[in-house]
């Protein structure tokens, strides 16, 4: 069944109702929410009243823990639940758990059992946002339980000293299997997880068995070059992810390691050398300080709740050089413990989503993860570049391996190791034929990650390699001296069929990758970064680039567009994000006039899941439009099988998604806050924000520029640090209805 407002905004999305509708269902779907005025002296008292509470359980899902709530420390995490009367489990996962196949797997179940059994009658857990602790109460029993966010350690404690606690694990793959991973080509056998010290240690181990050396396949089966293998160490083989418990009295602590070792006796010593002593205070201080750094609270409190909730499991997850999981992030929780849909390799389209408002809310370190990561595949891209196209420089798929970079194998193609014909760098997956586009984004947040921190890094180098690439893809030139992208693609939408191409079929110049280039060059070079000689190699291209591509009204997904869609992406408005060409924080409105008609004549309405329409809504500066989109974002529920507000329907992906509320938190920020991308970095505030909302707020912009400001009745009062940049801020009106 859907709600009254899940309804109305189908009808919005499909155009059937327009402004007036729009207007009603942010009215009526709104939900009142008084702001609380000591975010910056006590951020822990405004957030709880948005801390989740339940009094009771729902009957178990045959197919999901229903009752879980989610703790992290940004690379381990844990979905914990209660049986209600005596025991509480928590299911582990950690972002650098992978298996002989590359896939992301579950550590295992630690339950931690009372005796004697505490009175019936009472029952209550909740979550505590702003200290990332779960309470349960069972009878007079209080249990709490973290996970340490200076170490890798849990902890759970019980309150009540006539009570003493059992604690025992499960393996989560108890006999081998033999697994073949979505979009693979072979089966890759994985081995059973295993006990040691007594049952004190629970860990899987991945063997070498002969044939299935997975790294080796990918590199022969898509034809890497021999380059490629050496440019990276075998991060698989025995890589083994487990836990130790330790267990007295009142206390439980569970320590989680990822290690290559070469024996299991050399990880049990490490993983009980890494039991931290629990620092309470200590971790406490640091969830303070993550909260410290930004907020929004509006007076609809749906919409701050999920806010708060996505922002809460992004600290929990993005603090390890490992993108967060899109199909499920660290969360899923199946009884069929590693079932995943999409498989296990990252695709940009989709993992992208949550890393846009980091920036903003003051979490660059963990954007920097993100960059980090795909920095440690670089030799890899690098070697896949020269050995593809014979040009120096590096890109990433669409799909990607976290721990290689290499792509889904049966994407690639099968048996296709040694074979010419398609040629190797051809893809064989219709969804991505020509799509390297993907590669201009992530380099897009490594120049924001660098006008906004000012820290330079060896993450620079995914931007030189990149537009390196990009240099010498493609030599053809029109009359003009311009650039010639073709073959192409826009986005998967607008595809470019088969090997060779047809020009019937096939796009020229389409808008992500002419957007993506301009953008990513006219940043980059607004910067101080690089040399002499890369600075004017850069200006050199720029020169080149190709026109957006327009009509007299309009911009389009490609200059010359195939008959034919494929996808549900409006791909003429990457001009507006993310590339940030049209916005109203960079344009008056007389100038945004086609980026404006693109919106308003999109070929998909649709906004759930990754689709981006609320985002570029914002950005435009349609602040009704914003409005009800991020409104009803709030207002669905969660995933069948799922109980906690944050674990999102899978819509386009697998549950719990994380691009939903992704999406509804970036624009929130593009709501309050946009950049001009000048060479002053100009701020504009309210750039869409509707005057019926009242809001705090702070956040981040470019030259570490920090904002603290609150609208009341459509009256905007707002400080800006350092006081040299209070010049470069101003602030739009408000918009009426």
């Amino acid at each position: 069944s859907y709600s009254f407002c899940t309804l109305l905004h189908r009808g919005i999305s499909k155009r059937i109702m327009r402004v007036p509708w729009v207007l009603l269902a942010a009215t009526i779907c709104g939900a009142s929410n008084s702001i609380c005025p000591s975010w910056e002296r006590d951020p822990s008292s405004c957030l709880e009243k948005y801390n989740v509470v339940w009094n009771d359980l729902l009957p178990e899902s045959q197919d999901t823990f229903i009752n879980t709530m989610p703790l992290g420390n940004g690379r381990v995490a844990a979905n914990v639940y209660s049986n209600g009367k005596d025991s509480v489990s928590l299911l582990f996962s950690a972002s650098d758990a992978w298996n002989e196949g590359s896939e992301l797997i579950k550590i295992g179940t630690v339950t931690v059992t009372v005796d004697p059994q505490p009175p019936t009658g009472h029952f209550k857990q909740y979550l505590d946002i702003a200290t990332a602790t779960i309470f349960i109460e069972l009878g007079d029993l209080q249990i709490s339980t973290y996970i340490d966010a200076n170490s890798n350690t849990t902890v759970i404690d019980l309150n009540n000293t006539k009570y003493t606690v059992k604690a025992t694990s499960s393996l989560a793959r108890p006999k081998p299997q033999s697994v073949q991973g979505q979009f693979e080509c072979q089966k890759y056998d994985i081995s059973a997880d295993q006990y040691a010290e007594n049952g004190a240690a629970f860990y899987h181990r991945n063997q070498g068995f002969p044939e299935q050396d997975y790294f080796k396949n990918m590199v022969e089966g898509e034809n890497l070059g021999p380059k490629a293998y050496s440019s990276m160490p075998n991060l698989l083989l025995n890589r083994t992810s487990g836990g130790y418990i330790s267990s007295s009295g009142q206390r439980t602590t569970v320590s989680i390691l990822t290690k290559q070792t070469s024996t299991v006796d050399e990880w049990v010593s490490a993983v009980k050398s890494a039991t931290a002593v629990p620092n309470y205070s200590a971790h406490v201080s640091w969830w303070k300080s993550f909260w410290e750094r930004s907020y929004v609270e509006i007076s609809d409190y749906n919409v701050t709740s999920k806010y708060i909730l996505q922002r809460y499991l992004q600290g929990c997850q993005a603090r390890s050089p490992f993108p967060m999981k899109f199909n499920g992030m660290l969360y899923t929780a199946t009884k069929d413990l590693d079932v995943r849909g999409w498989g296990g390799r990252n695709w940009w389209q989709n993992l992208r989503l949550p890393y846009y408002n980091m920036l903003a809310a003051g979490d660059s370190d963990m954007l920097l993860t993100l960059l980090t990561g795909f920095h440690k595949t670089l030799p890899l891209a690098k070697a896949r570049t020269e050995h593809y196209f014979n040009i120096s420089g590096a890109y990433w798929p669409e799909y990607t391996d976290a721990l290689f970079g290499t792509t889904h194998h049966n994407s690639y193609g099968c048996n296709r190791a040694g074979k010419t014909d398609p040629p190797y760098w051809y893809n064989e997956d219709r969804w991505n034929h020509y799509n390297f586009q993907g590669s201009l984004d992530l380099s897009l947040f490594a120049i924001d990650y660098y006008t906004h921190t000012g820290k330079s890094g060896e993450y620079m180098e995914i931007v030189e390699n990149v537009l390196e690439f990009y240099a010498g893809l493609r030599p053809a030139r029109d009359a003009q001296g311009k650039m010639i992208l073709y073959p192409t693609q826009s986005a998967e939408t607008w595809q470019c069929p088969g090997y060779p191409p047809d020009p019937k079929n096939c796009p020229t110049n389409d808008m992500p990758t002419v957007a993506g280039l301009q953008s990513v060059l006219s940043n980059l070079l607004l910067t101080d970064y690089g040399s002499d000689k890369q600075r004017t190699a850069w200006k050199d291209l720029l020169a080149i680039i190709p026109p957006l591509p327009v009509n007299s009204t309009n911009l389009l997904p490609c200059e010359k567009c195939p008959p034919r869609t494929s996808n549900v992406e409006n791909t003429e408005l990457y001009a507006v994000h993310p590339y940030r060409l049209y916005t109203a924080g960079r344009m008056n409105a007389s100038e945004l006039t086609l980026a404006n008609n693109a919106m308003a004549d999109r070929r998909f309405r649709s906004d759930v899941g990754w689709n981006q329409c609320a985002m570029d809504a914002a950005l435009l500066g349609h602040a009704a439009d914003a409005q009800s989109m991020v409104v009803a974002r709030a207002h669905y529920g969660p995933a069948p099988g799922y109980r906690f507000p944050g674990f999102m329907q899978k819509f386009q992906d697998y549950a719990p998604s994380l691009d939903h509320l992704s999406v509804h938190n970036n624009a929130v920020v593009y709501m309050l806050m946009q950049q001009d991308d000048s060479a002053t970095h100009n701020i504009t505030l309210l750039p869409a924000w509707p005057c019926d909302w009242d809001v705090t707020f702070k956040l981040h912009g470019p030259l570490q520029t920090v904002i603290t400001g609150s609208v009341t009745n459509g009256v905007i009062s707002y400080e800006v640090s350092p006081i040299a940049r209070r010049p470069f801020v101003h602030a739009a009106a408000c918009q009426q209805k």
